[in-house]
């Protein structure tokens, strides 16, 4: 799908065309994962982005951030836990940085759908950020995944951060559960377990679903929900 922008380089995305841009990801970089209900290998596909994948730094001390990418090669704030402080460290270009706590204090669900956040970043915002390399002379750039969910009543006062965090958050549990897929496997466990009642058959689905995608039964919910999914 083509993408048109604002003056300022953020894409023009509705939450209708999140679909449509997990699909245009995939179709680039996992075709087979839009064939056949299968776990996205997302670390690979960065890879294959020619992004690289680190998990050896603390990014905050309070674990208010999830996830960081580097647009340009420079220094970036991260947090010493032994020492108790922040410190400068370099980065190259291309380089997604996950705290290492995004496992240990989550789930794996929550550090894939953290990869494929940073992998919207780059597929879509990279030249937003390109820009302010060069016409704001900024050494290195960067797009922070936060903890905190935004507030979308109060779109009118976003800043093009905001929205462009916005769209990752909605494109990345996208590609990780593409529609079609996705629906497909769901499909295919909803008939195994027919004959059981409503409440197993939630508990028993949500947990099969995130297992295969490698997904946090939180994100599967969501997903069925929005996709208007009927477990009885």
């Amino acid at each position: 799908m083509g993408t048109d922008y604002i003056g300022n380089l953020v894409p023009v995305l509705r939450k209708s065309d999140f679909d449509d841009v997990a699909t245009e990801f995939l179709q680039k970089y996992c075709p087979e994962a839009l064939e056949k209900p299968m776990p996205v290998p997302i670390e690979y596909i960065a890879r294959k982005m020619g992004l690289f994948v680190c998990t050896d730094y603390r990014l905050t001390e309070d674990f208010s951030v999830y996830g960081q990418i580097c647009f340009s090669s420079g220094i970036v704030d991260v947090y010493d836990k032994d020492e108790d402080e922040y410190r400068e460290q370099f980065f190259r270009r291309g380089t997604i940085l996950i705290d290492p706590d995004t496992i240990l204090e989550r789930n794996i669900g929550c550090f894939n759908n953290t990869v494929a956040h940073e992998c919207v970043h780059w597929f879509k915002h990279r030249l937003y950020h390109f820009y302010n390399i060069e016409a704001r002379n900024k050494i290195a750039v960067s797009a922070r995944h936060f903890v905190r969910i935004q507030d979308e009543s109060s779109k009118s006062t976003w800043s093009d951060e905001d929205w462009m965090e916005w769209q990752a958050n909605g494109i990345a549990p996208r590609i990780l559960m593409p529609k079609k897929t996705f629906i497909e496997k769901f499909n295919q466990l909803k008939t195994s377990c027919s004959k059981f009642g409503k409440m197993i058959i939630e508990l028993w689905i949500y947990d099969k679903l995130a297992n295969f995608f490698k997904v946090s039964k939180k994100s599967v919910k969501i997903r069925i929900n929005e996709l208007g999914l009927r477990l009885i």
